[in-house]
């Protein structure tokens, strides 16, 4: 999850501002007995720099982060290969902002972008740590993969979206509703437990985390769109604000 406390942060910088020139100038007013209108002019002066400052930093924090590079590495895309944009997905499928974007942003995105030929998405892993069946969940997907392709990737990835119900119980539970799904999707079982139960597609899981935290993205679900980082599950507007872009 993204959160943006910047309000606070401004401030808590006042404040300390305050605080702390009221010390020195008081202090001041110890030593060299300056009049009442040069304190409070101090002060004044002193907060209105603090301010700038803050809103200086939130202005810059404001800006679009840009990258240069291919993101897009080995992985299940949707969309025309000539499609002139390219939207890099870093997602978790236990991740409950991740299935927020699916529900909303997603939706809009493929529906006046990816399938009218403007857009193409590609799906990249990041499992977080504190969710169990994340990374079981990627590992399934790229197994689906293997035998029926992106489409069939997409399949997975629709229905873990859909319903994140799979993730509950334990890891056995999890284990079982993920191959439960698989099977439901047309993947031959035998092939699909080797490679489930083997962790076939870890290394490529690996690279996609490497890549992530090679820009900066630590959370999800996080993205890069023709070179622009956008950060959480964003409205479709501002999805719409940088394709357009």
């Amino acid at each position: 999850m993204y959160m943006n406390n910047n309000k606070p942060l401004i401030i808590a910088i006042i404040v300390a501002a305050v605080m702390i020139s009221g010390s020195m100038i008081f202090a001041g007013v110890k030593f060299n007995n300056p009049s009442q209108a040069s304190i409070f002019k101090g002060i004044d002066d002193y907060v209105a720099i603090k301010q700038a400052e803050a809103q200086k930093a939130q202005a810059e924090a404001n800006m679009p982060k840009f990258v240069k590079g291919d993101f897009s590495g080995d992985s299940a895309m949707e969309g025309k290969e000539d499609a002139p944009i390219t939207i890099v997905e870093f997602s978790d499928f236990q991740c409950p902002y991740c299935s927020k974007f699916y529900q909303n942003a997603y939706k809009s995105i493929k529906s006046t972008y990816i399938d009218t030929g403007k857009v193409k998405l590609y799906f990249r892993h990041l499992p977080l740590s504190f969710h169990p069946g994340a990374m079981p969940a990627a590992v399934a997907t790229e197994c689906v993969r293997e035998q029926k392709g992106d489409s069939g990737f997409f399949q997975m990835h629709d229905k873990i979206f859909a319903d994140q119900s799979i993730f509950s119980g334990d890891i056995t539970t999890i284990n079982n509703n993920i191959k439960s799904l698989a099977k439901s999707v047309g993947a031959d079982m035998t092939k699909f437990n080797d490679c489930y139960d083997n962790q076939k597609p870890a290394d490529k899981i690996q690279a996609d985390e490497a890549a992530a935290a090679s820009v900066g993205i630590d959370g999800t679900p996080g993205f890069i769109v023709n070179g622009q980082i956008i950060s959480g599950a964003q409205s479709f507007a501002a999805f719409k604000a940088a394709i357009e872009r």
